[in-house]
């Protein structure tokens, strides 16, 4: 079973916001990216590496409530607050040539990774991992999963602006806990685990420029 890197979340309330603080915080232009229907969200994309790329994802004003909630936590006014002027990185997602085998694994071990939904963006169609309640397990710190259709990777069709991510923390008050279950997954050598509240950070890294810490 494949199972490699796609792509870090950030989660900000307002896309032209997140935007704005790539130019100044990341020193980039986001211009590329588009709407998800199935979500009511929509994004600004770049690439980090042939097969990953960050993501700047908020919910679209101009798109009708979808009937059901959306991913990454983004109906919460929890999230919706603490996003307000920055983009948090809330989700990073690992993607695997057999999602249905992914998420059968992960009850065996008694974890509720979501069930299979068929998205787009554009011409693009893909299925991910969502739970019911748009809950991100244990904070986040359990990796979203994703399928690509076959072919090029979508990064591929993407600007290259010089950045890369070249870390992820997760903070966990079990990391004995998560070590373990991440392990069983086959994805514990992607990120790196200390202990504190449930949550995420990433280095960025820049071309010419030192490296930006968002958390």
């Amino acid at each position: 079973m494949r199972l490699v890197f796609d792509h870090l979340a950030l989660v900000v309330a307002d896309l032209e916001a997140g935007a704005e603080w790539a130019r100044e915080r990341l020193g980039v232009d986001l211009t590329v990216g588009g709407a998800h229907p199935k979500m009511g969200t929509h994004n600004r994309l770049t690439r980090t590496g042939p097969d990953n790329f960050l993501e700047i994802i908020a919910i679209d004003p101009e798109q009708a409530a979808p009937g059901r909630v959306r991913w990454y936590r983004m109906d919460d006014p929890a999230v919706h607050e603490m996003t307000k002027t920055v983009p948090r990185p809330l989700s990073w997602i690992v993607a695997t040539d057999d999602l249905d085998a992914v998420l059968g694994a992960a009850r065996d071990l008694g974890l509720d990774l979501g069930r299979p939904v068929q998205v787009s963006r554009g011409d693009l169609a893909w299925r991910i991992a969502v739970r019911d309640d748009g809950d991100l397990p244990e904070g986040g710190t359990l990796p979203v999963f994703i399928q690509w259709p076959e072919g090029p990777h979508p990064a591929m069709r993407m600007p290259e602006l010089g950045l890369g991510i070249s870390r992820i923390l997760l903070r966990h008050p079990d990391p004995a806990w998560l070590d373990r279950t991440l392990s069983q997954l086959g994805v514990r050598h992607m990120v790196e685990i200390e202990s504190g509240p449930a949550g995420i950070a990433a280095e960025i890294s820049r071309e010419n420029a030192s490296p930006v810490l968002v958390r």
